[in-house]
C-alpha cells in the first residue's frame, strides 16, 4: 500500500467515525417519533424483540457496552416499566431481563426509526454503491471482530 493511500484511508476512517460519533451524540435523548427511548436503549432491548428473555451480561456484549453500563440503564428501564427482571432458575446468581407490552411497543417503534434512517443513507447511494457498500461493510466489520 502505497503512503498516499495508506493516507487516505486513514482520512476516510477518521471522517466516518467521526460522523458517526455526531450522529450517536445527535441520537443520545429519545429517537424522535416517540417511542421514548434512546438509542443506546434501543440498542441494549433489541435482542429481547426475538429472544423473550436474556441476562444482563448477554444484553450487554449485544448492545457494545459494560455489565454495569447495562445495569444502570435497566434501572431506568425497569422504573418506567419497560422491562421486567428476575432471578434465573437455572442459575440465582444470573438475572433474566424481559420486555412488557410497553416496552415491546416502545422498542418495535424506536426499531421503525432506526430502519427508516438506515434507508434515508441507503437510499442516497445509487444501486451500485449500495451493492459496493454492502460488500464493503460486511468486510470491515469480520476484519475489526478479527482484530479487535
Amino acid at each position: 500500500m502505497s503512503v498516499q493511500t495508506a493516507s487516505e484511508f486513514t482520512s476516510a476512517w477518521e471522517d466516518f467515525t467521526r460522523a458517526t460519533r455526531r450522529a450517536r451524540g445527535r441520537a443520545a435523548g429519545p429517537l424522535a417519533g416517540g417511542s421514548g427511548l434512546s438509542l443506546a436503549q434501543y440498542q441494549l432491548l433489541e435482542g429481547l424483540r426475538s429472544a423473550g428473555e436474556l441476562t444482563v451480561s448477554e444484553l450487554a456484549v449485544g448492545a457494545g457496552v459494560a455489565t454495569p453500563t447495562a445495569t444502570r440503564m435497566l434501572d431506568g428501564l425497569v422504573r418506567d416499566g419497560r422491562v421486567t427482571r428476575r432471578t434465573a432458575d437455572h442459575d440465582r446468581r444470573a438475572v433474566l431481563i424481559a420486555l412488557t407490552e410497553d416496552g415491546r411497543a416502545a422498542v418495535d417503534e424506536a426499531g421503525r426509526r432506526v430502519e427508516a434512517g438506515r434507508a434515508r443513507i441507503r437510499d442516497s447511494l445509487t444501486p451500485a454503491e449500495q451493492e459496493q457498500a454492502a460488500a464493503l461493510l460486511r468486510r470491515l466489520a469480520a476484519v475489526v471482530e478479527e482484530q479487535l
